[in-house]
């Protein structure tokens, strides 16, 4: 058997409003892929990351992402995103900060253009109502546009970058669907903690590969690892700490919904 995870790529793409990207794949003895966009600070291309750190006139600081969860009422799913979260640390060199429970359910905002519907992550709305960075939630399949009929999960990020703030990833989401069958903890297989190193791959900037061995494969099945493996572990330095602190403060998340609705046009999700 095998579950259909995240199609982070295309998220990405959503996201990006006006600041093309591109996803880079390394080679098939490192199976990674990251996305590159145009960093308007710099005018260069820039891996799509977070800021693990800041230099100022102070010193190094390092910055620690905020996360809030939504347990939907399971027992233990705190401590299962902190375990998660502390392998994605000790692979990444990120730090994140718990900052309490929320309600909160990520979602796209969709765009009624009159040449078609774009779905965007709705990043702004999820910084507004959860003061995090980083929301993680269980929800029905119903409950949030993020998540196709066939996903068992998905993971998006939200960059932004101006003249005066280096690109970076300011704002993330994992969505879990409730009622997958998962073995429980970290387990070889199908288990919800090999789900979650995947979705939050993404939210750290992997995108998928096509190397099985890998936890950003596209699908989880009898031969996925409840680690994070060699190409996921190359991905993860040049996402994470190992790639270097910005020196500039970061930008608010992108809110093309407000910027559309300011415009006359339609947006609901």
């Amino acid at each position: 058997m095998f579950r259909a995870l995240s199609r982070a790529a295309v998220t990405l793409a959503a996201v990006a409003v006006a600041m093309p990207f591109t996803s880079v794949s390394a080679s098939a003895s490192t199976a990674y892929s990251i996305s590159h966009a145009v960093d308007p600070h710099s005018g260069h291309s820039a891996v799509v990351r977070w800021a693990p750190c800041t230099v100022t006139s102070t010193g190094t600081h390092t910055h620690y992402i905020t996360y809030a969860v939504n347990t939907a009422g399971g027992a233990g799913r705190v401590r299962l995103v902190q375990r998660a979260l502390a392998k994605l640390t000790a692979a990444s060199g990120l730090h994140f900060r718990y900052v309490g429970r929320t309600s909160y359910i990520p979602h796209y905002a969709v765009i009624h253009y009159p040449t078609g519907n774009q779905y965007v992550f709705d990043a702004a709305q999820e910084r507004a109502r959860t003061r995090a960075e980083l929301v993680i939630a269980w929800a029905k399949g119903s409950a949030t546009n993020l998540l196709t009929p066939s996903e068992a999960g998905v993971g998006t990020v939200s960059w932004s970058g101006s003249y005066g703030s280096q690109l970076r990833i300011v704002q993330a989401a994992v969505v879990l669907k409730r009622g997958v069958a998962l073995k429980a903890g970290f387990a070889r297989g199908e288990s919800i903690g090999a789900l979650l190193l995947h979705e939050l791959g993404h939210a750290v900037g992997l995108n998928h590969v096509s190397t099985r061995s890998q936890i950003m494969y596209p699908t989880i099945g009898s031969w996925t690892r409840a680690y994070y493996h060699s190409g996921d572990l190359a991905g993860l330095r040049r996402v994470g700490r190992a790639a270097g602190c910005m020196r500039t403060t970061a930008s608010a998340p992108a809110n093309p919904a407000a910027i559309a609705r300011a415009a006359g046009v339609s947006v609901s999700g």
